[in-house]
This record gives C-alpha cells, structure tokens and sequence, in this order.
C-alpha cells in the first residue's frame, strides 16, 4: 500500500486554517523578536464552555484542528462516509505538559496541605491527554497513540502512523503534532545549557490525513505521498552529521530517489551545534539544494510540532508539485531523522 496525505490542517501563530497558514507564510512578512504564538485562541470560545474546564491550551489546539481536518475531509462526527469509527486512527506527537507540571507541583507546596492539589489537573499531566481528547471529542476508535520525541517528534509520529497502516490496524490514520507555549517552557528553555542562541519559541497543531493511496478510488485527491522515513542516533560530539547523512542515503534508497532529484530540503528549527550540523549533513548529501525555511522565522521553534510544520510548507509550496522534497530533523539529546515524500 502506498500511504497518502490527503488532507491536511493548522492552528498556528499565521493562521487558523490551511489556507490561511499557505497565505501567511507566502507574505514572508518579518515576525518580530517576540514568541509565536496563536493569536486570538481561547479554548472556550472555541470549543465552547462543555467539558473544557481543565482543557490546556495544547489540546484545545489538538482538538479544535483535529476537529477542522475531519469536517474538511468529510469525515466529521455527524457526516463520516467511507470509514467506521474503529478505523480512523490518530498518531499525535507532543512534548511533557510543563505548565500544567509546574502549578500541580507548585500547589503540593503553597498548599496548606501537600494533597490538597486540584484533581482536575491530574488527566493533564498525561502525555496522552492532547489524543485521547481528540478520539473522545472527534469519535475516533481506532489505535490511538502518542508520541514524545523533541524535534523530532512529529516524524517519529509520521513513521509510526505509516507503519500502522501498511501492517493493516487502521485504513486511515490522523497523524501531527501540538505544541504549546508557556512561560514553564520558555523557563525551561532558557535554562538549557547545550542549547546555545535559540529561536523564539512557537506554538500550533499541524495534522494530516494519511489514506492508502491504491484503495482512494478518486475520492479525495493526493497532495502528496511519504516514500520513506529513516531515523537514527547519535549519542556523541561531532556525530549528528555522518548519522544524519546515513539516515537521508538510506531514505533516497528506500524511495528509489537518487539525490540530484531532490527539489529542496525543509531543515528543522534545531538550535546550536545540532543545527549547523544538520545543514552540513544537507549540504553533503545533496549539494547546493534549495532550503524551505518560510515556517522557521513565521513559526519559531515549534519543538514536536516543528517537523509537520516542516512537512506543511513543502505541500503547500505549488512550486514543487510533481517534485520529491525531504524534511531533516535533529535535536540536542542526538535523535536525526528524515522524510522522503513526493508532492503532487
């Protein structure tokens, strides 16, 4: 089976849909020294006031772009034609719930008691939360999974959506990534010593249909097509280069791609030592390519959602129809990855 993006959708810091999100990197217009947030989001007036109470603001965002995907495709909870409930699956990737981790932990200490917390938050500091609320709000009772793996996150949330569906659990599967911003994460970051100079922090949800392309029967049409995906580790100074370089070989390998056929790169928001090793790993496999980097200054670093945004630039890039186009990622703890994809 071949797996598909057929749709696809975002809440982030230039847009509320996927249009807007297309238009608002097209303008490259500068956005400022401040973090990126999503403007205008507030998980009750979106959402409305039922069963959002203890809602953070990462799965208001899941939720609500989740939500959109589905309508969109016609797969909405009061209009689903052509899959059972049991065979949407959804595959999310996610960082720890700082914020909410914070103010539990806080109140165990300002608290006239060490119990006396709110219960509420509890379910919040799952990482599961974000996907689990999306197959509650949307019906989605197929496998459910999420994935935490820094920048890389989103990929490895790519790779194990395609896994799914080629080993036959799920026909369609949801597959992204929400991340949040906060002041706990920007704290957090700021106190990270290996990082070294960093992008302002971002915050979104980007989410994918991915269907089997040799079942769609011209129902929806194919934006685009992930022909491999390849990982790697590298748990040691001066190793994310070569690792990288492998993983992309590997990739192109797999996808029957040679290199020079390669139409431009979408690296990752990585800072420090990891990125300019990532590029050096771009550059020495494919040369003087073309960079898509519109989604790094618009976006910020969007940490485990970094990756699908990566992804949304290149499908929405018109120029690169009927075109192969790979996404590269890195991160400071030695995860590398990359993605192989044909944009229809």
């Amino acid at each position: 089976m071949r797996s598909v993006i057929t749709a696809w959708e975002t809440r982030s810091p230039v847009g509320h849909s996927a249009e807007a999100h297309a238009a608002g990197l097209g303008t490259g217009a500068p956005a400022g020294d401040g973090p990126r947030v999503v403007p205008g989001f507030e998980v009750r007036q979106v959402l409305g006031p039922r069963g959002t109470r203890s809602m953070c603001r990462a799965t208001g965002l899941a939720v609500a772009t989740t939500g959109q995907l589905l309508a969109g495709a016609g797969l909405g909870t009061d209009r689903r034609a052509g899959y059972a409930d049991e065979q949407l699956g959804l595959v999310l990737a996610t960082s720890d719930n700082v914020q909410t981790l914070f103010e539990f932990n806080r109140d165990t200490w300002t608290r006239s008691r060490p119990y006396d917390v709110e219960p509420a938050q509890v379910p919040v500091l799952l990482m599961n939360v974000h996907a689990s609320q999306c197959a509650i709000w949307h019906r989605l009772k197929g496998p459910n999974s999420t994935v935490c793996g820094g920048h890389l996150g989103s990929l490895l949330a790519l790779g194990y959506a395609t896994r799914m569906q080629r080993r036959g659990h799920a026909p369609a599967v949801l597959c992204g990534g929400v991340e949040e911003y906060s002041a706990a994460r920007a704290a957090v970051a700021a106190a990270d010593p290996g990082a070294g100079p960093y992008r302002p922090l971002g915050e979104g949800c980007a989410v994918f249909l991915l269907e089997d392309g040799d079942a769609l029967a011209g129902t929806r049409p194919v934006l685009g097509e992930v022909l491999a995906v390849e990982f790697g580790f590298a748990p040691y100074p001066g190793g994310v280069q070569p690792v990288l370089a492998g993983c992309l070989r590997a990739a192109l390998a797999k996808a029957g791609v040679p290199a020079a056929r390669v139409a431009a790169v979408a690296p990752s928001p990585v800072p420090g030592a990891p990125g300019v090793a990532e590029r050096s790993a771009i550059t020495e496999v494919f040369g003087d390519v073309r960079l898509a980097t519109a989604s790094l200054d618009a976006l910020g670093d969007t940490h485990a959602v970094s990756a699908a945004f990566q992804v949304v630039e290149l499908l929405a890039d018109r120029a690169l129809a009927g075109r192969t186009a790979v996404v590269t990622g890195a991160d400071t703890e030695g995860r590398v990855g990359c993605a192989v994809l044909a944009i229809a």
